[in-house]
């Protein structure tokens, strides 16, 4: 006799697994992936929402290192829980308890002067209601406390906004930056950036280098320009950034 078969079986963990709460099985749907090289290479989210915010996180010059769903807080025990054996206790622990006891967020980053930050990522219009909000601000007061800082991002729903089409252009330009610029296109955009700030499609005229070619000189930081309010279009006002990656730091336009 066979069987019933089962249905909603969330990924199975070992022991050498640390963190706690990993991309569940999307009943039918892909899984939505991404390569990281600061998350140690290809990982997989729970949203487009938390895929752009991996971008967001991949070119921004302050992040050393960052990790999807990293730990899961206890709300009750008002503590970090880093591996599955301290997660199962917990809920040993707490028994059949109901109520809001957990909660984990979707990234941590570890920044260049070696602080640790958190971030809860949210779609424009989906935010949450009242109750999700009340369990938000209890994990932030304990993740306070352990130093992890917990920020909310609400990801525009607008697909053309400026952070969300520059994100999808840097990230990959970022990577392949080096395959692309040559010494003498970069000695060639700087010059003409000497006297002030110009036009790209000026600039990719006068020059003769593809439109292709401008996400890597924004992504390494030849140019530098207004990429959280304004597109990479024919009419993005640029100037040379002379290695200031500043313009990468693209975070703060999505803090709620």
């Amino acid at each position: 006799m066979r069987s019933a078969p089962s249905y909603g079986v969330r990924s199975r963990r070992t022991a050498a697994n640390a963190g706690v709460r990993f991309t569940a099985r999307t009943y039918g749907k892909a899984r939505i992936g991404t390569y990281a090289e600061k998350a140690g290479g290809h990982i997989t989210v729970d949203s487009d929402a938390e895929r752009l915010v991996a971008h967001l996180l991949s070119v921004d010059p302050r992040v050393r290192s960052f990790k999807p769903q990293p730990f899961t807080v206890d709300l009750v025990g008002e503590r970090l829980l880093l591996t599955r054996e301290e997660v199962s206790e917990a809920r040993r622990m707490r028994g059949g308890r109901a109520g809001e006891v957990e909660y984990t967020p979707d990234f941590a980053t570890v920044q260049l002067d070696g602080l640790q930050c958190a971030y809860e990522v949210k779609l424009e219009g989906y935010e949450g209601d009242d109750r999700y909000w009340a369990k938000i601000e209890r994990a932030r007061e304990i993740m306070l406390a352990y130093c992890y800082p917990l920020s909310t991002l609400v990801v525009p729903a607008d697909e053309r906004h400026p952070v969300v089409v520059n994100a999808q252009l840097l990230k990959p330009a970022l990577v392949r930056a080096q395959e692309y610029l040559t010494p003498d296109i970069i000695d060639r955009v700087q010059r003409y950036c000497e006297s002030g700030p110009v036009l790209q499609r000026d600039l990719c005229a006068d020059l003769q280098i593809p439109t292709g070619l401008l996400p890597p000189l924004l992504a390494t930081g030849v140019l530098q320009a207004d990429v959280a309010h304004h597109r990479i279009c024919a009419t993005l006002e640029l100037s040379a950034a002379y290695g200031d990656l500043g313009h990468l730091c693209l975070i703060e336009e999505l803090r709620s």
